[in-house]
């Protein structure tokens, strides 16, 4: 007799037919409704109308979240065994993909019709890297069978020399002892529907029902935050660094950095090319100064 209990370890997660090496995986899904009511003759008993029908109406598609922390591993950003860079898997360049990402799978359930929403890292010296990603699900999930991951090699990425170089927004190269970093990237989105695509009534009749027309991508924002010895002085209220009389043609601040996996292999790289959002220096007694820039870049 097969155990109705899934344990995590007899589990996997996959994104697009590519299983990741996650941690914890929240899967929610919920319908919009409203309540519609008919009103019948008054009742005494109860001090009104009694409600003779109600009825439950969809609002909007039906639509879940996918919350997934997972280690970054060479797999996660190789394409035919190939180092790749963040930028290109999620098609920053082209504007981000307007596809949605089919064949996804998260302990015995699978499901399509799925859209990032962010995806973000923090990176520490001699640490295995742990991401965190956030999509959205149109339709529902079906269930499958059990499948496990199996693997028999792993090659984690991590934080030491990962670093590149920091570039203040005046040209100047400043010596940035970096600590930590963080990495994330938001999509903005926008679901458009229309009668044709949800008129048939076949699509009352199943679980998955209506799903968009189309999901554009309206904005996309990348965002990077430092933790250093150092922060840029000199800075002013455009977000760039001052050394000359005016505020205009001065470059952005640029912060390029790498992921090594353990064996010193470069595995992607990731940059931001923008203004500084904010930045703070703190001292404690025992403890080394350390400063907080952010930089954030306009991809759309």
């Amino acid at each position: 007799m097969s155990n109705p209990l899934l344990r995590f370890e007899d589990g996997k997660v996959s994104i697009g037919g590519k299983d990741v090496l996650a941690s914890s995986a929240s899967l929610s899904l919920a319908p919009s409704l409203n309540v519609e009511r008919v009103y019948g003759d008054y009742d005494p008993s109860i001090v009104g109308a009694r409600t003779e029908f109600v009825n439950f109406a969809p609002t909007q598609n039906l639509k879940g979240q996918l919350d997934i922390s997972f280690y970054i591993s060479a797999d996660t950003f190789s394409i035919n065994g190939n180092p790749n860079t963040i930028d290109r898997m999620f098609d920053i360049a082209d504007g981000m993909s307007e596809a949605p990402i089919h064949n996804n799978v998260v302990g015995r359930y699978s499901f399509d019709n799925m859209y990032l929403n962010s995806f973000g890292f923090n990176m520490k010296p001699f640490g295995i890297i742990q991401a965190n990603a956030t999509y959205d699900i149109y339709g529902s999930v079906s269930r499958v069978i059990d499948r496990r991951f199996q693997k028999s090699e792993v090659d984690f990425a991590h934080g030491l020399k990962s670093f590149g170089n920091i570039v203040a927004s005046a040209g100047g190269q400043e010596q940035f002892e970096i600590a930590g970093l963080k990495y994330n990237i938001i999509v903005g989105r926008k679901v458009y529907n229309h009668i044709r695509g949800n008129e048939h009534t076949s699509l009352n009749t199943t679980p998955h029902g209506a799903v968009p027309a189309r999901v554009t991508v309206e904005n996309i924002e990348k965002e990077i935050t430092l933790e250093a010895n150092e922060f840029v002085d000199n800075l002013n209220a455009y977000g760039d660094q001052q050394y000359g009389n005016s505020p205009q043609s001065l470059n952005n601040t640029k912060i390029e950095a790498f992921l090594l996996s353990l064996q010193g292999e470069r595995i992607a790289r990731f940059s931001v090319s923008g203004k500084i959002q904010s930045e703070s220096m703190r001292i404690q007694e025992g403890q080394h100064a350390m400063g907080s820039i952010t930089v954030k870049e306009i991809i759309k």
